[in-house]
Formats: C-alpha cells, structure tokens, sequence
C-alpha cells in the first residue's frame, strides 16, 4: 500500500512538472508573438504605399546573398538587408527578434522566416486567392511561369486606373511585369515564391480583404 501511495504521488508530481513547463513555453510563445507583432507594426507603417516594390525587391535580395543555395543566412546578413531597404527596426527590437528565430543556437536562420517573422503575411483567405491565380497560369504544375504566359494572361482592362482613364491598359500591365520582374531572380520565369511577394507587398497596402481578393481575381479571371 505505502508504495502504491508512493508511485501516486510521484506520478502527481510529474505531472504538475510537466504542467509548469508547458505553461512556460505557452506564455514564452505568447510573449515571442507579442515581440514580433510590436516589430511587424512599426514596419507596416513604413511599408505602406511602398510594400510592393520593398517585398519583391527583399526577396530577390535576400536570395542573392544566399550564395550557398541553403535558404539560410546569418546575423549580419539580416542586419545589412534591413539597412539597404531602409527598414528601421531598434537594437533592441533587432535582438530579440533575432533570439526568437535562433531559438538552436546555430547562427543561421531561413530567410523566409525571416521575412514572415517581421514583415507579417497575409491570411488564408488572401493567399488563398492568390494560390488560384498562379495555378490558373501554371497548367504544367512546374511552379514556375514564363513571363511571356504572364504577359499573355494578364488583364488591365478593369483596373480602376483604366476605367478613369488616368493610365492605358499596356501601361499598366507594363508596371506590373515590370515590378514582377524584380521579384525574379530568373528574368524569363516567376516562381509560387516571387509571385506571392509581389502580392504580399499589395496586401499590406490594403486594409480590406475583399477589395484584394477584388484586386486578385480581377486581372486573372478567377
């Protein structure tokens, strides 16, 4: 009997200590959101009304410095690419950031995390939309689409700049492959990845998710 009341207690005690470190890692996973949301709203601010051509351009970057092809980078790298796109973020902000997303210690964090990790993304329901759009132009299902399908599939004729007669419709599919193509690390082809920062930049532009997916659906016929 003594033994049995034993083991109870002992099983008791485990389990309260398992208990308290869950709780630990609950409120240190909610206190790391906090942290990011703090950095991804001051960065909004400064993204807004240039969020497309900063998204297309960082991640053209950020591909570029990776020169080893691992999809990681380091410190320093980060550093330099919040500089060269003019994205203020504090020492501070940087630091704890940076804790959160080198939670192993080793030195190298995945870029798109990264990015995510301080910029934000949009919904599901956006990317969603998105997802349709590039599968409609993807018929090989390669994940990748040669501009000159895009060119072809692209439609301005409803855009809101059209309509008032402020822009041509060839204007303004030019500024869109053109602003595309400097998402491109490949100057013949879009991949899922570069497609959707062009429209992730767009996205933190626009408050209303129907007046994106409006925005989405519309040149694509979705």
């Amino acid at each position: 009997d003594c033994k049995t009341i034993y083991f109870y207690h002992c099983e008791h005690i485990n389990c309260r200590t398992d208990s308290v470190e869950h709780d630990d890692i609950t409120s240190q996973e909610a206190n790391d959101r906090l942290v990011l949301k703090a950095i991804q709203d001051a960065l909004k601010e400064q993204l807004h009304k240039r969020g497309v051509r900063i998204l297309t351009g960082l991640g053209r970057y950020l591909q570029q410095l990776d020169q080893e092809g691992t999809g990681l980078l380091n410190k320093a790298d980060f550093k330099q690419t919040l500089q060269v796109f003019h994205l203020e973020v504090s020492e501070n902000d940087f630091e704890s950031a940076w804790q959160i997303l080198n939670g192993d210690g080793s030195g190298k964090v995945d870029y798109g995390e990264f990015k995510r990790a301080i910029i934000g993304e949009m919904n599901e329901y956006r990317k969603s939309f998105v997802r349709k759009a590039f599968m409609k132009l993807d018929f090989n299902k390669t994940g990748y689409v040669p501009i000159i399908d895009i060119r072809k599939c692209y439609c301005a004729k409803k855009h809101p700049q059209v309509i008032s007669g402020h822009s041509t419709e060839e204007e303004i599919k030019l500024s869109f492959l053109e602003t595309l193509k400097d998402a491109c690390s490949k100057s013949e082809e879009v991949s899922y990845g570069e497609f959707e920062d062009y429209y992730e930049g767009l996205s933190i532009e626009m408050v209303n998710d129907e007046d994106f997916v409006t925005i989405v659906r519309t040149p694509w016929g979705i």
